[in-house]
């Protein structure tokens, strides 16, 4: 097998604020160790956090300039394979293609203009991306939003993203449903990448009756579907997380007569995420759309915690019902609830499902097995471009 020696990372930020960077991090520290050198092209960067070396290239992302001034130190080294994280940015791609096997990951849904690829909850889009997409954000309301003015820019936006990924030697996914997606947008070479828990889990006692959520504060990822499961429930909730829906959600809590034992604990670092996450009994993945995978439920499951989640998107890839988790339909209020209930009345349940999590996280979602894998991905790369 060709032997990697050294990586370009692609990525708009190097920062510490979860996400697709906290991802891109992680996945860089597991690789050094892996004996690659690590190098980033980033616009903006709190510093390198693995030895790492960070070339700081504010306009990378202005496409006014041309490619060569973009990429700033970049332009003057060669690499094994250039690595892009959430960048669709076509003409980078191809310009730096000429310093190293190119790779793209698709964290998400790409190709699709809204990015959300679900019509009603749990129904995934199967369309390819194409100018029909406009007409069904309109009128079938998989943009979920109300801004018919931004349509033309997010399908301008994911065709770019698109035209990233057919650059690319090798599209890179992490769960079964971005696979989906790639083979519906004609994407034909590709690798699965297990994704890893990065969260070290906390030395907290869990306490009864607690249900932890944590994620962003929007629509899509079901908090008000779990807000009403939980009236129905005698159990505490902890949301962890920030977003739009904040405000609209710590409201509807009052109205279900639940804000006594609802706890809005906002953004958190990953040490403090790590303690809330072992403090509950159980963690809830109650989303709407598709999920792209759901990390919270592996770093959950590593934890030794009970999950339950929404069968939907890329949970299956780590969710195996009544096995390491309780499955549920998304946005089913009485199922979510007739589940939680279960597993808040039955801590034996809740040990079981915990002890079998993290037992298959330890033995498939873990930094070996990610960056073997993407060392393989990185190889196939290498030759792809070789042929």
């Amino acid at each position: 097998m060709t032997r990697i020696a050294s990586a370009l990372l692609v990525t708009p930020r190097w920062t510490r604020n979860g996400g697709v960077a906290a991802h891109a991090m992680a996945s860089a520290a597991a690789l050094q160790e892996s004996g690659v050198e690590v190098a980033v092209l980033t616009a903006r960067s709190d510093g390198p956090v693995a030895g790492e070396r960070v070339i700081l290239a504010p306009g990378l992302f202005d496409r006014t300039l041309p490619p060569e001034q973009r990429v700033g130190e970049a332009a003057s080294a060669n690499y094994d394979v250039v690595h892009f994280h959430q960048a669709e940015h076509p003409e980078i791609a191809a310009y730096l293609r000429e310093r190293g096997a190119l790779l793209v990951s698709a964290h998400a849904y790409t190709a699709c203009p809204s990015g959300f690829h679900y019509f009603r909850p749990g129904q995934e889009c199967d369309r390819a991306h194409g100018p029909g997409c406009v007409p069904n954000m309109l009128v079938r309301g998989c943009a979920h939003g109300r801004r018919p003015t931004a349509f033309r820019s997010m399908y301008e936006r994911s065709g770019r993203g698109l035209q990233t990924l057919r650059l690319a030697d090798i599209a890179v996914s992490y769960s079964t449903a971005i696979e989906r997606h790639l083979v519906r947008n004609g994407i034909a070479r590709h690798a699965l990448v297990p994704l890893f828990a990065t969260l070290a889990p906390a030395d907290v006692p869990a306490v009864p009756g607690r249900v932890l959520y944590a994620g962003r504060l929007v629509a899509a990822k079901g908090v008000a579907t779990l807000l009403r499961a939980a009236a129905e429930v005698d159990c505490e909730l902890v949301i962890c997380g920030e977003g739009r829906d904040r405000e609209a959600l710590e409201s509807l809590a009052a109205q279900l007569a639940i804000a006594g034992r609802t706890r809005f604990a906002g953004w958190l670092d990953g040490p403090a995420l790590a303690r809330e996450i072992g403090a509950a009994q159980v963690v809830a993945v109650p989303s709407l759309w598709p999920e792209p995978f759901g990390l919270v439920g592996i770093e959950a499951q590593a934890a030794g915690r009970a999950v339950v989640a929404s069968m939907t998107g890329g949970v299956g890839d780590w969710l195996e019902p009544d096995e390491t988790g309780v499955a549920v339909r998304p946005g089913d209020v009485a199922a979510l609830a007739a589940a939680l209930g279960r597993l808040v009345g039955d801590e034996d349940l809740c040990a079981r499902l915990g002890s079998a999590g993290r037992r298959m996280v330890e033995q498939r979602f873990t930094a070996q097995t990610h960056s073997s894998a993407l060392i393989d991905a990185y190889a196939a790369a290498v030759a792809a471009r070789a042929a």
